[in-house]
């Protein structure tokens, strides 16, 4: 990449580690990048030229502080954080973008946020260099099943009907890999705890994921994802119970969405059988992980943190919208 033409003072969040890189390179390229949309004071904006954000949602005063930025001259930029990261702006939270800009994943990112009614030309497909950080597929004895528990901001039912559904299959080792305070670590076999708010929080994640056979879920979403693009199959216990979120009760019309390259299990009387199988068979659903990894994560592109940079340094496209 050319040299920038000007050095920009960043504001970039960097929520799950997922803008690592990205800063990084920032600051090779010798921008100045610093602490994130936490601090929402107008001191803070007035040495930033670009706020970098993870989420732009209402809860977190987010939305607010954004388009308060931007009347003060400060550009925005959306970096996808996670599997269909925006999903808030589908229905039926119909939440719009706020950022001048938003960096996403893949090309299905781009066709749900565009068929939402949003301009395509704020919306740049990027990918991200995250799948970069995986482990290679260790040898093993066994059979390894990772268990992926839903993860909703309240107790989940559904969590527990798997984890008693895998200890009923026989030959397999469990391994239940949680998030620090978002989880009841009692109720599950082999429990390997990370947080996503310190920096070892993927190192563990793609060290599960290196010894995996089997990923089992409750949905499809970003470990899932990351677990497809090392080839590894993806069942989803397709039981999941419209619920409230944390108290909003939008949450019981959201519409969860599955790829065609999980496979998913309403009889959970079938899903030891199911597991066994995708052991014996993996080359089942390859072609459909592949094109799912390309669509929903970007990993077709080359260079993914040099295209988030060229969408921060473009003189271009940051007109109110």
């Amino acid at each position: 990449m050319e040299k920038p033409k000007k050095k920009l003072n960043l504001a970039v969040s960097n929520w799950n580690g997922v803008n690592d890189d990205l800063i990084l390179k920032l600051r090779e390229r010798g921008h100045n990048t610093y602490n994130t949309i936490d601090q929402k004071g107008s001191d803070f904006l007035k040495d930033t030229d670009v706020i970098v954000t993870w989420n732009e949602v209402h809860q977190h005063g987010n939305s607010e502080f954004l388009e308060f930025a931007k009347t003060k001259g400060v550009k925005t930029v959306l970096v996808q954080h996670g599997r269909r990261g925006t999903s808030r702006i589908y229905p039926p939270f119909n939440e719009r973008l706020v950022c001048h800009k938003a960096c996403l994943w893949g090309t299905e990112d781009k066709r749900r946020l565009t068929e939402c009614g949003n301009n395509p030309d704020r919306l740049y497909v990027t990918g991200t260099p995250i799948f970069r950080h995986l482990k290679e597929r260790v040898p093993h004895e066994g059979i390894n099943v990772v268990f992926s528990p839903e993860h909703w901001g309240d107790e989940v039912f559904e969590n527990n009907i798997v984890a008693s559904a895998l200890r009923k299959v026989d030959g397999i080792k469990i391994t239940t890999k949680a998030l620090n305070g978002e989880h009841n670590f009692s109720e599950y076999d082999n429990v390997i705890v990370s947080d996503r708010n310190t920096q070892g929080h993927f190192d563990i994640v793609a060290d599960v994921l290196s010894k995996a056979d089997v990923v089992v879920a409750i949905s499809e979403s970003t470990f899932e994802l990351l677990a497809q693009s090392l080839d590894i199959p993806v069942i989803i216990a397709d039981i999941w119970v419209p619920k409230a979120c944390q108290g909003d009760e939008r949450y019981k019309e959201y519409k969860r969405e599955f790829s065609e390259g999980c496979t998913l299990v309403k009889d959970m009387s079938k899903f030891g059988d199911t597991i066994l199988n995708a052991v014996k068979h993996p080359e089942h659903l390859r072609k459909e992980r592949a094109q799912t990894v390309i669509g929903d994560g970007g990993t077709d592109i080359e260079n993914p943190v040099d295209e988030v940079i060229k969408v921060i340094e473009s003189e271009e496209g940051w007109e109110q919208k």
